[in-house]
Parts: structure tokens; sequence; C-alpha cells
């Protein structure tokens, strides 16, 4: 129990670095930071979530409540900011598709070679 609430501490303590990193970002920050972040703020909620459940189900009934109360705390708040990465990531990409323009696509397709043909010339057959 006393190993696995060290883990339960190392994981929730990675999740606020990843919540404050997030939430600390700006328009300056590149969108790979912002995709890293919340990869990692999705994977250490994952193990949050699974720690928590085999702590829970070791846990008496009187600190059970009080376990549930504080997990939940910080899967919300992990989540909340999940989401907000994502909402950036989206308006971020749909800023950059609308600053395209026609005149940067390249002006014609580029085109297929013609099949190659081989010809062979057999010996005739005799019947």
């Amino acid at each position: 129990m006393k190993k696995l609430k060290r883990k339960l501490t190392t994981e929730r303590a990675k999740a606020t670095r990843f919540i404050i990193s997030i939430n600390e970002f700006t328009d300056y920050n590149p969108l790979d930071d912002y995709e890293h972040y919340r990869g990692q703020l999705q994977e250490t909620l994952d193990h949050l979530v699974r720690l928590d459940d085999c702590i829970q189900d070791l846990l008496e009934d009187s600190e059970y409540t009080a376990d549930v109360e504080a997990c939940e705390e910080y899967i919300d708040s992990a989540k909340q900011v999940l989401l907000k990465a994502k909402q950036e990531i989206g308006r971020r990409l749909a800023s950059s598709a609308a600053n395209l323009s026609v005149s940067e696509l390249p002006s014609a397709p580029p085109t297929a070679r013609p099949p190659v043909t081989h010809s062979v010339k057999l010996p005739p057959t005799k019947a």
C-alpha cells in the first residue's frame, strides 16, 4: 500500500507540473509543445486512474470517501486542461489553414510518367 501511495504521489506531481505548464503557455509557444504536454498529461492521467483504482480497492470505508474526492480533483483538473490544450491546438490548426492562399499552392499538379511498354521479339515456333 505504501509503495502504491508513493507512486500515486509521483504521478500527481507530474500531472500538476504538466497542468501548470499548459496553463502558462502563450501564443508564442509552438504547437508541438501543446501536443507534447497534452500527450504527457494524458498518459499521466491514465496512470493516475489506474493507481487510484488499485489503492481504493485496498482502502477501508472511512478513508475511501476522502481519497475519492482528492482523486476526482486531480482527474477533473487534468481533463479540463486537456480540453483547453485540444481546443488551442484546433484553433491554431484552423488559423494556419485559413492563412494559406491559393498562390502558395503549386501551379500545376505533377504529371505522371507515361507507362513504359516493352516489346520482346520471340523466335518463330515450329509446329
